[in-house]
C-alpha cells in the first residue's frame, strides 16, 4: 500500500511541476499583449484566448498537486483545533462528495473531450483556435485528483483505524 501511495504522490508532484510552466507561458503572453497594445498600438486577437487556455489546463491538471500539498482552501476555524483522528473522520465523511464530484467530472469530461477531439472543435471566435486539447485536460485532471483523493482517503482511514 505504501508503494501505491508513493506512486500517486510522485504522479501528483510531477504533473504539478509539469504544468507549472504554463503559468510562465501565460505571463509571457500577457506581457507581450500589454506591450503590443500599449507601446505599439497593435493589439492581438490571440493573446486573451491563449492565456485562458493555458491557465485552464494549469488549473485542472494542477488540482492533484494542490491536493497533494494541501493547498486547497478550507474552513480552518474549527478544523485545526480538532485532533488528527477527528480531522481524518471528518475528511472521510466529506470524501463521499469529493469522489462523487470527481467521478462525474471524469465521466462527463471524457465524453466532452472525445466529442471535441472527433469534431476538431475550435473556440468559435474570430481567431478560432482548437480547444480539444483543453477539453482533454479535464478528464486527465479529474483522474489525477481522483487518484490523489484516493491516497488521502487511504491515509485518513489509516489514521482512524490506528487511533492516532
Amino acid at each position: 500500500m505504501t508503494r501505491f501511495l508513493s506512486i500517486v504522490d510522485a504522479i501528483s508532484r510531477k504533473s504539478g511541476q509539469a504544468v507549472s510552466f504554463l503559468l510562465i507561458a501565460a505571463i509571457i503572453v500577457i506581457t507581450y499583449e500589454v506591450v503590443a497594445r500599449r507601446a505599439f498600438h497593435a493589439p492581438t486577437i490571440w493573446a486573451h484566448e491563449t492565456t485562458v487556455q493555458l491557465l485552464a489546463v494549469l488549473y485542472v491538471v494542477g488540482g492533484a498537486y494542490t491536493l497533494y500539498v494541501r493547498g486547497h482552501i478550507s474552513m480552518d476555524v474549527l478544523y485545526v483545533r480538532f485532533s488528527p483522528r477527528t480531522r481524518a473522520i471528518l475528511d472521510l465523511i466529506t470524501s463521499l462528495c469529493f469522489f462523487l464530484f470527481c467521478g462525474v467530472l471524469l465521466w462527463q469530461g471524457t465524453d466532452t473531450a472525445l466529442v471535441s477531439v472527433m469534431r476538431g472543435e475550435g473556440s468559435g471566435t474570430v481567431w478560432n483556435p482548437p480547444i480539444y486539447f483543453v477539453r482533454s485536460a479535464i478528464p486527465l485532471g479529474a483522474l489525477l485528483i481522483l487518484l490523489q483523493g484516493l491516497a488521502k482517503f487511504i491515509r485518513d482511514f489509516s489514521i482512524v483505524v490506528q487511533r492516532r
